[in-house]
C-alpha cells in the first residue's frame, strides 16, 4: 500500500473521467439523435454527409423551381383555353356573315361581336402573367428554370404571342384584320379563324409536352432526394435502440468505476488510520 502516490486512486480516477465523457457523448447522440456531431466523430464521414445533405438541399429547390415552372404552364394554358373558345365564337360569327341572306346592317353588328370577341383575345394576351411576367404577349421566350442540383440542368420555355395580331393566316391576314361586312371577307375570316385555332392549339400542345416534361423530372428528383436523405441517415444518423444500450452500459460503467475510485481513496485513508493508531 502507497502513502506519497496512490496510483490506484489515480487510475481509478483516469478512467472514471473516461466513463463520464463516453457517457456524456452518448446522451448528446441520444439528445440530437446524430451519430456525428462535430468533425472529431467521424471526420470522413461528416463530409460525405455534408455533400450528400448539400445535393438534395439543392435538390429540393429545384423541385420548387420545377413547380413553379409547372404553374406557368397551366396558367397560360387555362388563358389559351379562354382564347381558343374566343377563336371559335369569331369562327361562328364569320360562318353566319357568309351568308347573302344577311344585310349590311346585321353584317356590321356581327362585325361589332367580333370586334369585342378580338378586344377580349387581346386582354387576355396582355393581363395574364406570373410572378410580374407576361406569359401571353410574346415576351415570354427562351426562359430558363433550373431544375436539377448541377449546372446547367435546366427547361427552356417560350411561349408564343396569342393577341390577334400575331394569330391568323399568312395568306388571309391575322385576326385583328377581319371584316365580314362582305361575303369574300367572311370567307376569309373563316380561314383566318382556322388558323389562327390552329396556332393556338400548337402553343398549348408545346406547354402541356414541357408540363409532363417538368411532372417527370419533379418525380425523378423527388426520388433521388429520398434516397440521398437515407444514404446520409445511415452515415450521419444513430440506431436508437443500439445507443440506448450502449448508454445503459455506460451508466453501469460509471457507476462502477465511480465505486472503484471512492474505494481507492478509502485505501490511502485507511493506511493513515492505521499509522495513526
Amino acid at each position: 500500500m502507497k502513502i506519497n502516490t496512490n496510483t490506484s486512486s489515480m487510475f481509478a480516477t483516469r478512467q472514471l473521467g473516461d466513463a463520464h465523457k463516453s457517457f456524456s457523448d452518448s446522451i448528446n447522440r441520444l439528445s440530437t439523435g446524430k451519430r456525428i456531431n462535430k468533425a472529431a466523430d467521424d471526420a470522413s464521414g461528416m463530409t460525405i454527409a455534408n455533400r450528400l445533405n448539400s445535393q438534395a438541399a439543392g435538390m429540393g429547390q429545384a423541385i420548387k423551381n420545377a413547380n413553379d415552372a409547372i404553374s406557368v404552364t397551366q396558367i397560360a394554358d387555362g388563358a389559351l383555353e379562354e382564347a381558343a373558345i374566343l377563336i371559335n365564337t369569331i369562327k361562328t360569327k364569320s360562318i353566319q356573315a357568309s351568308s347573302d341572306s344577311q344585310s349590311h346592317e346585321s353584317r356590321a353588328a356581327i362585325q361589332s361581336d367580333i370586334d369585342n370577341a378580338l378586344k377580349s383575345l387581346d386582354r387576355i394576351a396582355q393581363t395574364t402573367s406570373f410572378n410580374g411576367q407576361k406569359l401571353l404577349s410574346g415576351a415570354f421566350t427562351d426562359k430558363q428554370f433550373q431544375v436539377g442540383a448541377n449546372s446547367n440542368e435546366t427547361v427552356e420555355i417560350s411561349i408564343a404571342s396569342s393577341d390577334s395580331a400575331h394569330l391568323g393566316s399568312e395568306e388571309n391576314g391575322s385576326l385583328s384584320s377581319i371584316d365580314v361586312t362582305t361575303f369574300d371577307g367572311a370567307q376569309k375570316a373563316i380561314e383566318i379563324a382556322d388558323a389562327a385555332l390552329e396556332q393556338v392549339n400548337t402553343i398549348r400542345s408545346s406547354i402541356g409536352s414541357t408540363q409532363n416534361q417538368l411532372a417527370s423530372t419533379i418525380n425523378n428528383l423527388s426520388n433521388s432526394q429520398i434516397n440521398i436523405f437515407a444514404s446520409e441517415s445511415t452515415i450521419r444518423d444513430i440506431d436508437l435502440a443500439e445507443e440506448s444500450m450502449n448508454m445503459s452500459r455506460l451508466e453501469t460503467l460509471t457507476k462502477a468505476r465511480t465505486f472503484a475510485a471512492a474505494q481507492a481513496n478509502a485505501s490511502q485513508k485507511n493506511v493513515m488510520a492505521l499509522l495513526g493508531g
